[in-house]
């Protein structure tokens, strides 16, 4: 069952007020539409899953969790050999901080696999149905939302602790949620509902998340189509043929219906015509007629044909430049008087060698030389033609010296020749001592390729390339064992290594409970919690660090506190 009287009262009540559902899953037919497996973090083998089905039954809002019912929902379950004990339905597996056999830390997203059009919408709301306990923070959804296709997520709501029935299981809550700007007007809106479990509190919690009955609306008031259009002239000669550009407003325009008096095409259903022609001499009738969701809508312009008859057009073009370094890309701009309806051009030997564009673009020169750029443009009325010489000037010379290899913190002596005049400089520069001199000391943190370039007189750049290479060995460790007595010796625990960029560095007593946490280096445990110190022991400790040279990994053991 699916709450019909509810949805029907809602959807009037919507529309009473000027609301458009834009869009709407009630989970029923469409779990094809939803990728349920998309991993962004760590998953370990217990972590939760994300499931459609009635194992969490619908309920209409403020009723209580209830499983096998019928009505299909979209919520986190669990996954494991201790799914027995957590049970069915919108429950899940909280984890035993890693200690035990059944590790659950989850990072998983359920998104929406098929588009959805805001064009022509504002003023965007999302309705649903969710219940949910988890833990505040740690295990918990947010719902987000993608303008590019799933590319990229932002977070629109984060889930709370939800509120409790009197049997202790979840109670169900409707959520109204507006949508930014940004979600307006676009071909491309999707959901998704990204769900985080961090492997504490050991123990099994009642309920997960779950979600139902989502509903997308646009508050403003629905209007009409403007059917509209544009042509370059509308005025023409007699047997030109022109096209037409559709330019009309309105939601999800469904057909385009156009009229053409006098022209050898009467008709046309196509959103923009192309190569609509008129043979005789006069006034003609244009009207497109257009249909949305809302109504139809139309529009005449008047097309005027005129027994006219062309001169030749006249060639010319420009450029950025005319004298260039080898290497270099370029664009042409078309300037040719007469209006010309075909251009052609040879770039004497460049890369495209041709091009039948107005305005061609990323024309490349490689080789020094002379090369001749002509443009033959057409009209009805002849041809010209214009021949301009672009100059393409050769790079300067440079020769780096200096591949070596050092260890981490040395550092290496690098040398340039230039073959001419020039200024000189090394990129990247940072870890240059010296960066326009010829001889330089380098001191890179990981294997490097730097670049010795000059630049002449002409603005012309040329290079080489020295490598550095970095022996980098990884050293990472953690004491064994430590005694904040005071005596100064071994008295704060920290990670120890070398090169190493950060680090997350967790304590825990032999009860699981998390004693000491940091990001960073520099920080250590003194043996205390929240200001009073703990009594010596054994504890467990677990550290991912990352290093200078991108390389991740984690390290956990045993400490021993000592008084």
């Amino acid at each position: 069952m699916k709450h019909i009287l509810l949805f029907t009262f809602l959807t009037s009540c919507l529309f009473s007020f000027g609301q458009t559902t834009i869009w709407s899953d009630d989970f029923e037919a469409t779990a094809a539409n939803w990728d349920l497996t998309i991993q962004t973090g760590v998953n370990e083998p217990d972590a939760n899953i994300w499931t459609i089905d009635d194992g969490e039954g619908g309920v209409t809002p403020p009723g209580c969790s209830v499983t096998a019912n019928g009505d299909k929902t979209l919520y986190v379950s669990c996954q494991g050999m201790v799914c027995p004990a957590v049970g069915t339905g919108a429950k899940y597996y909280p984890g035993d901080n890693g200690l035990a056999t059944n590790p659950a830390t989850t990072n998983i997203r359920a998104a929406l696999t098929t588009p959805i059009s805001t064009v022509g919408e504002t003023q965007l709301e999302l309705d649903f149905d969710w219940l949910g306990e988890g833990a505040a923070g740690a295990d918990f959804t947010e719902l987000e939302y993608s303008i590019d296709g799933g590319a990229t997520w932002t977070v629109l709501w984060t889930q709370t602790v939800g509120p409790l029935c009197g049997g202790g299981e979840a109670q169900w809550s409707q959520e109204n949620i507006a949508l930014p700007l940004v979600t307006e007007n676009q071909p491309d809106l999707r959901f998704a509902l990204h769900w985080r479990n961090d492997n504490t509190n050991p123990g099994v919690i009642v309920s997960s998340f779950a979600i139902n009955n989502m509903v997308l609306t646009s508050n403003s008031a629905a209007t009409g189509p403007n059917a509209d259009f544009s042509v370059v002239s509308f005025t023409i000669c007699k047997d030109d043929c022109i096209d037409f550009t559709d330019a009309s407003t309105g939601t999800n325009i469904s057909a385009w219906n156009w009229s053409f008096t006098g022209s050898t095409t009467a008709t046309s259903t196509d959103q923009n015509p192309t190569n609509i022609c008129w043979n005789n001499v006069g006034t003609y009738s244009v009207t497109l007629s257009i249909t949305d969701d809302n109504g139809t809508d139309n529009v005449t312009y008047q097309i005027f044909v005129q027994n006219c008859t062309q001169g030749p057009p006249t060639a010319d073009f420009s450029t950025e430049e005319f004298v260039i370094c080898s290497g270099t890309c370029i664009d042409f701009t078309d300037e040719s008087t007469g209006d010309p309806t075909s251009w052609e051009w040879d770039f004497g030997g460049a890369t495209p060698a041709t091009s039948t564009s107005q305005n061609p673009s990323n024309i490349c020169f490689d080789t020094p030389g002379t090369y001749a750029i002509t443009l033959t443009v057409t009209n009805s009325g002849g041809s010209n033609q214009i021949t301009t010489p672009v100059t393409v000037l050769d790079l300067p010379l440079i020769e780096g010296f200096g591949d070596t290899i050092i260890d981490l913190g040395g550092a290496a002596e690098l040398n340039a020749i230039p073959g001419a005049g020039g200024s000189i400089l090394w990129i990247p520069s940072s870890t240059i001592d010296c960066p326009t001199c010829p001889n330089v000391i380098a001191t890179p943190s990981i294997t490097t390729d730097y670049y010795p370039t000059i630049t002449d007189i002409n603005g012309c750049v040329g290079m080489d390339t020295v490598t550095v290479y970095v022996a980098f060995e990884e050293i990472v460790e953690v004491p064994s064992a430590f005694s904040p007595n005071g005596d100064g010796k071994d008295d704060v625990l920290k990670v120890l290594g070398i090169g190493i960029a950060s680090i997350e560095f967790k304590i825990f007593n032999r009860y699981g409970h998390m004693v000491f946490d940091t990001t960073d280096l520099n920080e250590g445990w003194d043996g205390t919690m929240d200001g009073k110190e703990i009594n010596q022991g054994v504890f467990v400790y677990t550290l991912s660090y990352t290093l200078i040279d991108g390389t991740k990994s984690e390290k956990s053991g045993n400490v021993t506190l000592v008084k």
